[in-house]
């Protein structure tokens, strides 16, 4: 089911569409709208660390190169977007008011508090209007172990 692209955030749609069409796909007729999706935030952007290694499991992986193309990296706040760029073409910054209100979304969310909440509704919404337009989709995780 595809969707209408008129509610859909342009630079959302923009990176979408520069991580699925090749010159070689743009030809073809049956383009591959398969993106994967991960979230970031700034503590997981910063040079050396999960992003970093993130990254480099699929340059060292067994054929997962190409996979970096379909990559979208979604970054939870400006620090991390502005890495994200840095090491990656296919950066989105998930922001909206009701996540630029929010005091700190650099750090975990505590289970079930208003931040947790409004993140987690944010990623929904997010999945939602990819599926929308008909893309295919693989949502992963990049996060930090907790140490205790």
């Amino acid at each position: 089911m595809q969707g209408n692209d008129d509610n859909i955030n342009p630079e959302l749609l923009a990176v979408l569409r520069r991580a699925t069409t090749t010159p070689q796909e743009a030809a073809s007729l049956i383009p591959n709208k398969t993106v994967i999706l991960v979230t970031i935030t700034e503590a997981l952007a910063r040079p050396g660390s999960m992003l970093d290694l993130f990254l480099e499991s699929f340059w060292v992986g067994n054929r997962t190169q190409e996979l970096l193309r379909h990559l979208v990296i979604v970054s939870l706040d400006h620090k991390a977007h502005q890495q994200c760029q840095a090491v990656h073409p296919h950066c989105y910054e998930m922001s909206s008011p009701s996540t630029k209100q929010l005091s700190n979304l650099t750090t975990d969310a505590l289970f079930m508090t208003q931040e947790y909440l409004v993140v987690v509704w944010r990623k929904i919404e997010l999945v939602a209007s990819v599926l929308q337009l008909g893309y295919d989709l693989l949502l992963t995780v990049c996060t930090l172990p907790k140490i205790t």
